[in-house]
């Protein structure tokens, strides 16, 4: 049975995680200069290519979606279904990838390109301070200088710079919640000055849009195993051993 959140409660946590994380001493320039512009993987990613039989280890916490777009056979299947999910079978595909390439977790990444853009590649958006966000992750002009103004709009480009963002973020906070308030109110606000109200509502949104992307994909993914090991008795392709009948610990 899911634990229903209750928000009103769901703030304070927030609240007081983020107050935890973020209270640190306040020097802008060296805030500003350890902002990478696009930082490399330091891990490596599973190689499941080849391989005949896969289980999935729902107990270990092992991620339904990365392990199925991991799998050769079920990966034509997660692309279609985050590409009905975005209207993109291109927005579906270079999320799932970057998701991987930087280690992060597939339904965070759509909910945060929900959140940002409506994964609208050419969203663009004016900020008061002078500066513009654009594209599939939203990225600032002023973070990113060396992009040209069509790579913002890129969606592989903008995926890339995006979530290696999100990455670093997640790093140098540690949790999900703390990184996604870096992610939207940017690093001087984080450290220097609190986290506003409105970057808890984004945080809450994104959250909640995470866990529902994780819940349709739990429904679908039976049918998804189902039909591939159909198609894979018919290659002759020995059968998939699907341990995914009772749901993801959470």
């Amino acid at each position: 049975m899911r634990l229903k959140y209750n928000f009103s409660v769901f703030y304070v946590v927030l609240v007081f995680l983020l107050n935890g994380f973020l209270t640190v001493s306040c020097d802008r320039e060296k805030v500003e200069s350890s902002v990478p512009e696009y930082s490399k993987p330091e891990y490596s990613v599973p190689d499941y290519s080849g391989t005949a039989a896969l289980v999935l280890d729902s107990e270990a916490g092992e991620d339904i979606i990365l392990f199925s777009y991991l799998n050769p056979v079920f990966q034509d299947a997660v692309v279609d279904f985050f590409g009905k999910l975005t209207g993109s079978l291109e927005v579906a595909s270079v999320v799932l990838s970057n998701a991987v390439v930087y280690n992060v977790n597939p339904a965070l990444a759509f909910a945060l390109c929900y959140e940002e853009s409506g994964y609208n590649p050419r969203a663009v958006n004016r900020n008061r301070n002078d500066t513009v966000d654009r594209g599939l992750f939203q990225l600032n002009n002023t973070s990113f200088p060396k992009l040209a103004v069509d790579d913002f709009f890129n969606p592989g480009i903008s995926a890339r710079y995006g979530l290696s963002h999100l990455r670093w973020c997640l790093n140098t906070m540690g949790t999900e919640v703390a990184a996604l308030a870096m992610y939207n109110a940017g690093h001087n606000r984080v450290f220097c000055a609190g986290t506003p109200k409105s970057t808890l509502d984004y945080i809450s949104r994104i959250l909640k849009r995470q866990r529902n992307i994780e819940e349709r994909f739990e429904a679908e993914y039976s049918r998804i195993a189902q039909t591939e090991s159909l198609v894979a008795e018919r290659k002759e392709i020995p059968l998939f051993r699907l341990s995914l009948l009772a749901p993801l610990g959470r």
